[in-house]
C-alpha cells in the first residue's frame, strides 16, 4: 500500500508544484520520484511485501523504456510470474515487479489478470505516454485532474488542490448527492475539474497532448450471467465455504503482521474463521470498537459479540476505546476523506487503524462488501416489500406514503418505513430502487442551493447517474440483482470503501477486503435471489456457511449500525456548530446555500417534524470541506 501522486506539464513550474508530500502518510516507509521534462511521479512507500530496497519505487524496467509507480497488493502475483516468460530476470520479489513486467508483456490487457487491489500509474518512456488504472471495484482511490497547462492524478484529492491552472469551483451537481445520498456516485467529486476513475478502468494520457484522454473499461460487472437454479443448498454452501477460504488465504500474503477487524458481526467473524483455519497456531490480533454512545439510534454494542468470537477463535482482541468528544473530528474527518461524506463510521475506522499501527499491526482484514454481495441491507428487504405495493395503483401509493411519513421518528423501524415510504410514488421499478439511496430528495436537494442557473449542475443528477448504469444490464435482471449491481458499482466504492481506505491509510494501514476477491465476486453474481434472500432474511447463503463456524447468536443478531448518534449529536452537541456554520450572512457571502432553505430543514429536524439529521450533518460536512479545501468560498 502506498500514496502515488504524478503531473504532466511542459511548463516545469508547473511540475515543481506537485505537492506528493500532503499524501506521505499513505506511505511513512520510504519514498521516490521520477522527472523529465514534462512528467513528474512521486511515491510513498508502505512496504508490505519484500521490505528490501530491491522493490523501491519507481520501479524502472532493465531496459530503462517503462516508470512504474503502483499502490495496493496483487494477490495472485506469484501465479501470474507463472504465466510469463520463464527467461525473465526478477530484482525483488514484490508484485510492483510482477505488475511491471505483466504490463510489458500484455499491455493494459494485464489489468484484468489481476486479482488484488490497486491503481498506479505506468510511463511509457518511449512512446512518452502515461497509462493510469484503478482495481476492478474501486478498493483504491485514483483522483485526477485537468489543468490550464497539464494534468495531474493522486491517490487523495488534498494533493491535487492548488496546482496551478485548475479550476477549484465547487460541483454543485457532487455537492447535491453528497447532500441526498451522503456521498457521491460516479466520476464525479466536489471539485469541478477534479474527476474519480472509476474502477475497472485505464486512462492514457500522451504527455505531448495531456488534453487528449482515451479511457476505456477492462472490467465489468459479470451481472446477467446465467443462474444455476437446480444445484442443492449443500452444493452452494459448499463452494461459498471453500471459495471464501481461498479468497482470505490469499489476502494472508504480507511480509509483515496481518490483523483483523472483529466487530462480532456475520462478515467479519467469518473472515476471522477462515484465517484461524489458515494458520491455526498464529498470534493474530484483531481490533473492535468499544461503543461509547449506548443502545441508541440503532447502535448496539459489539463488544460482547466480538469477545464471544475472539475466544472462540483464540484471538488477541484489543478493545478501541471511541468517546462522544470524537464529534470535535469532523474537520479532520473531512481532511482526511477529501470528499464531505456524512457518516461517523469512518472516524470508528480511523480510532481502529490507530490503535493497530501502534500494536504493530500495519495491515487489517475487513468484512466489507458481504453486503454488497450477498443482500445484507435493509433496502434489498423493501424488495420483498415492493413486489405487493407494484400492484397497488399511484393514487393509492401515493396516500398509503403519506399515511406512512405521519408516523413518528421516535423508533428506527418508524424512521425505516419513512424513508421507503418517500419512493412509493416513483412509476417504474427502477426509480424505486434508486430511491431508496435518498436521505432527501433531489427537488429538496436543489432548492437547498441558491444557484438557479441551470448550467451550473451538468447534465445529470444523482438518480440519472444510477438508471443510466442500470441501462448497461440487461433488463431481465431480477430487482434484487439489479440493486446489488448498483451496490457494487458505486456505493461500495464511493462510500464505504472510499473511508475505509483513507481512514486506514491516514495511519499508515493497509485494510484488505477479502470479499471482494475476483473469484468470489462473480462466483456471487451466478448465485439465485432466493439463496441470497430467503424471505426477509438477509445473506441466506452466507449464514448457513457460517452455521459451520459460528454460534447462532452471532449469526442470526440482529443488524447494527457502525457509526455514531448523528441525530442526537445535530441536536444537542453540535447545535452551536449549526448555528455557526449556518450563520445567514455567512451563507450568503458564500453564494452557494440559500440560507432560508437550510433553516428550514434546521427547524423541522429541531421540531420532530421530519428526520432530517442526517442531511443536516452532509450540510456540515460540505461547510467544513469548502472551508478546507476552497478557502476563497
Amino acid at each position: 500500500m502506498c500514496g502515488i501522486a504524478g503531473i504532466v506539464s511542459e511548463d516545469p513550474r508547473v511540475l515543481d508544484r506537485l505537492d506528493g508530500p500532503l499524501i506521505r502518510h499513505r506511505g511513512p516507509d520510504d519514498e521516490g520520484a521520477y522527472r523529465d521534462d514534462t512528467l513528474h511521479l512521486q511515491h510513498f512507500r508502505l512496504a508490505i511485501q519484500d521490505l528490501s530496497a530491491n522493490a523501491r519505487q519507481p520501479m524502472t524496467s532493465a531496459d530503462g523504456r517503462y516508470v512504474l509507480i503502483f499502490n495496493g497488493e496483487i494477490y495472485n502475483h506469484r501465479d501470474i510470474r507463472m504465466c510469463l516468460p520463464d527467461a525473465l530476470f526478477y530484482r525483488s520479489t514484490s508484485d510492483t515487479e510482477t505488475v511491471l513486467q505483466a504490463f510489458i508483456h500484455w499491455g493494459t490487457a494485464a489489468f484484468s489478470r489481476f486479482n488484488g487491489i490497486f491503481a498506479l500509474a505506468l510511463y511509457d518512456r518511449l512512446e512518452r505516454k502515461l497509462v493510469l488504472a484503478r482495481d476492478q471495484y474501486g478498493v483504491k482511490p485514483l483522483y485526477w485532474a485537468s489543468l490550464a497547462n497539464g494534468f495531474a492524478f493522486a491517490s487523495e484529492l488534498k494533493a491535487l488542490i492548488g496546482l496551478p491552472g485548475m479550476d477549484t469551483s465547487p460541483d454543485l451537481a457532487a455537492l447535491a448527492a453528497y447532500i441526498q445520498c451522503l456521498w457521491s456516485p460516479g466520476e464525479r467529486t466536489p471539485v469541478r475539474s477534479v474527476r474519480k476513475l472509476t474502477p475497472g478502468s485505464w486512462m492514457e494520457i500522451k504527455c505531448e497532448h495531456p488534453f487528449v484522454r482515451k479511457t476505456q473499461k477492462y472490467y465489468l460487472l459479470p451481472y446477467g450471467a446465467a443462474n444455476e437454479r437446480n444445484r442443492s443448498l449443500e452444493s452452494w454452501v459448499e463452494e461459498l465455504d471453500e471459495r471464501l477460504f481461498v479468497a482470505v488465504g490469499r489476502q494472508l500474503l504480507s511480509d509483515v503482521p496481518v490483523g483483523l477487524f472483529v466487530s462480532g458481526g456475520l462478515d467479519s467473524s467469518l473472515i476471522a474463521a477462515m484465517v484461524r483455519r489458515h494458520r491455526p497456531g498464529l498470534n493474530i490480533q484483531g481490533f473492535t470498537v468499544a461503543n461509547a454512545f449506548g443502545n441508541t439510534e440503532g447502535f448496539t454494542d459489539d463488544l460482547p459479540f466480538a469477545r464471544k468470537v475472539a475466544q472462540q477463535f483464540d484471538i488477541d482482541l484489543v478493545p478501541v476505546s471511541v468517546q462522544s468528544s470524537m464529534m470535535v473530528d469532523i474537520d479532520s474527518m473531512v481532511w482526511s476523506l477529501d470528499e464531505p461524506q456524512a457518516d461517523l463510521a469512518p472516524l470508528l475506522v480511523s480510532s481502529i487503524a490507530a490503535q493497530s499501527r501502534l500494536n504493530g499491526v500495519p495491515v487489517l482484514l475487513s468484512g466489507a462488501g458481504g453486503d454488497d454481495l450477498f443482500s445484507g441491507y435493509r433496502r434489498h428487504q423493501a424488495l420483498v416489500f415492493d413486489r405487493v405495493v407494484s400492484h397497488i395503483p399511484p393514487s393509492a401509493r401515493r396516500v398509503l406514503g403519506n399515511l406512512i411519513r405521519q408516523l413518528p421518528r421516535s423508533s428506527p423501524a418508524f424512521r425505516r418505513l419513512s424513508r421507503y415510504a418517500t419512493g412509493l410514488e416513483f412509476q417504474s421499478l427502477d426509480q424505486r430502487i434508486v430511491g431508496y439511496y435518498d436521505w432527501l430528495s433531489g427537488e429538496e436537494t436543489r432548492r437547498l442551493f441558491a444557484a438557479s442557473d441551470d448550467s451550473e449542475w451538468g447534465e445529470e443528477d444523482v438518480h440519472a447517474t444510477f438508471l443510466h448504469a442500470l441501462s448497461e444490464i440487461p433488463p431481465s435482471l431480477s430487482p434484487l440483482s439489479r440493486q446489488l449491481y448498483l451496490e457494487l458499482r458505486f456505493y461500495l466504492p464511493d462510500h464505504n470503501l472510499n473511508y475505509t481506505d483513507k481512514m486506514g491509510m491516514k495511519h499508515g494501514v493497509e485494510v484488505r477486503v477479502p470479499f471482494l476477491d475476483t473469484d468470489l465476486v462473480e462466483f456471487s453474481c451466478r448465485i439465485p435471489d432466493g439463496m441470497k434472500m430467503k424471505g426477509l432474511t438477509t445473506k441466506y447463503l452466507l449464514r448457513k456457511v457460517a452455521e459451520r463456524y459460528l454460534p447462532r447468536e452471532v449469526i442470526y443478531r440482529s443488524k447494527t449500525g457502525f457509526g455514531g448518534p448523528v441525530r442526537q449529536w445535530v441536536k444537542e452537541g453540535l447545535r452551536q456548530r449549526v448555528s455557526l456554520e449556518f450563520d445567514p450572512a455567512h451563507l450568503i457571502r458564500q453564494g452557494i446555500f440559500d440560507p432560508k432553505a437550510v433553516w428550514n430543514l434546521v427547524d423541522k429536524n429541531n421540531a420532530g417534524q421530519r428526520d432530517l439529521a442526517y442531511p443536516i450533518f452532509a450540510l456540515l460536512a460540505i461547510q467544513s470541506w469548502l472551508r478546507q479545501f476552497t478557502p476563497q468560498t
